[in-house]
């Protein structure tokens, strides 16, 4: 008897769903870390030279890397995962909606760093789609 569609695609996403859901949570994780560590006076200096006083742009850049990090590590646990993916996903969607606002050149930064934003969304929406129900 041959495999059903629905078969062969439970087959091939089963093997897909711990890299998916471990390269989303890493993805979280080192984003906010590079944001919050290395990268942190680079970070701010994208909010200041759109004209944000530094004391609130260091604040937010603060703030914004912690989150980062807390969705990863949600995503990371199994307990937490759904509720990582999709603060994840609503995270995803604020930083776009702020950055049109805030910093609209950003969209046009050479490596697209919001434009790959929109593919995460999509990946973090099959990861809750491949999340098992109990």
């Amino acid at each position: 008897m041959p495999a059903t569609i629905q078969e062969k695609w439970f087959a091939r996403l089963y093997l897909l769903k711990p890299l998916a859901i471990g390269g989303l949570a890493l993805f979280w994780i080192v984003s906010g870390l590079i944001a919050l560590l290395p990268s942190f006076d680079a970070a701010v200096a994208i909010l200041t030279g759109n004209g944000m006083a530094r004391p609130l742009a260091e604040v937010i850049t603060a703030v914004i890397s912690i989150a980062d990090i807390l969705v990863g590590v949600a995503i990371a646990w199994r307990q937490t995962c759904r509720i990582g993916l999709m603060a994840g996903i609503a995270l995803s969607l604020f930083y776009m909606a702020t950055a049109a606002v805030i910093t609209p050149s950003m969209w046009l930064e050479p490596l697209g760093a919001l434009v790959k934003t929109g593919p995460a969304i999509v990946l973090m929406l099959v990861a809750l789609a491949m999340l098992d129900e109990r």
